[in-house]
């Protein structure tokens, strides 16, 4: 085996042992209780309409947070691409954020989103408000508007770097090619620029929408109470007083796991069929 592939499976082995014993545990081959290979913990817990509530709470913050946080990457990208003081101070700050941990992010869109935060009294100083308490609810509201935002504003960073070198190392002769053939901005943009840029941001994209949706501390700190986020909803059936409910988390993680594979299996449906089209 070469060097890639031990790699790889160092990398894999972990991530291995833990599924099988998620495997293990959801089925009652493992951990507390275990009696015997048994569906009926998996089919209580998917059985349950407060789970199905909190995943697709969890999948629509975790896509709209990728979604903002990609938009922005790509307008970053295309309007500050040149050589210029302007496009390289614009571009060193869109990445400045990138090794903030997500737990001060999340502390930091508390502090300041919150009824009782920076941004609440400066509204209220400034007479838009009655009062800081008028301020609508951004943190904890069922909408995810304060999780959402701050995962947005956090991934912008990495999505950013990945638009930049894209161009960067992608796109730069392309374009040239196509001035030079007279094709106009637009046409430039809609032909190359924002092919390159799709097909290289995808898999970064992939993996945003992964890691916001199981993001544990920013959905502890951000996300309501009810529907509650997922990892949220994992953690609290894991420490339940009740050993027996322990059970319940390996599932949601399954579920978890379940998330993040069909995203990865979506972008490699849809690169597959962009390419044949593309033939």
């Amino acid at each position: 085996m070469r060097g890639g592939g031990w790699a790889a499976a160092l990398v894999a082995t972990p991530v291995a042992v833990g599924v099988t014993y998620s495997l293990a545990a959801a089925t009652g081959l493992a951990g507390y209780g275990a009696g015997g290979f048994t569906l009926d913990r998996v089919e209580r817990v998917l059985g349950e309409a407060a789970v199905w509530e909190s995943f697709l709470w969890t999948v629509r913050t975790a896509a709209l947070a990728t979604l903002i946080a990609g938009a922005a990457a790509v307008a970053a990208a295309v309007g500050f691409r040149g050589s210029s003081a302007l496009d390289r101070t614009a571009r060193a700050l869109a990445v400045l954020p990138l090794p903030v941990p997500h737990l001060i992010a999340a502390t930091t869109a508390v502090l300041v989103l919150g009824q009782s935060g920076l941004l609440s009294r400066i509204a209220a100083s400034a007479g838009w408000l009655a009062g800081p308490a008028d301020m609508p609810a951004l943190v904890y509201d069922r909408g995810g508007i304060g999780l959402i935002l701050m995962l947005g504003w956090k991934e912008f960073p990495f999505l950013a770097l990945v638009a930049f070198s894209v161009l960067a190392t992608r796109g730069a002769a392309l374009e040239d090619t196509a001035r030079s053939l007279g094709a106009g901005p637009w046409q430039r943009f809609r032909r190359i620029t924002w092919p390159v840029l799709w097909r290289g941001l995808a898999p970064a994209a992939v993996a945003v929408f992964a890691f916001a949706a199981g993001s544990y501390e920013a959905a502890a700190l951000l996300a309501p109470s009810d529907p509650q986020a997922l990892p949220v909803l994992t953690l609290e059936r894991y420490t339940d007083p009740d050993l027996a409910r322990r059970g319940d988390a390996f599932v949601l993680t399954l579920l978890a796991l379940a998330l993040a594979a069909g995203a990865v299996l979506l972008h490699e449906w849809l690169r597959h069929r962009v390419e044949r089209l593309d033939r």
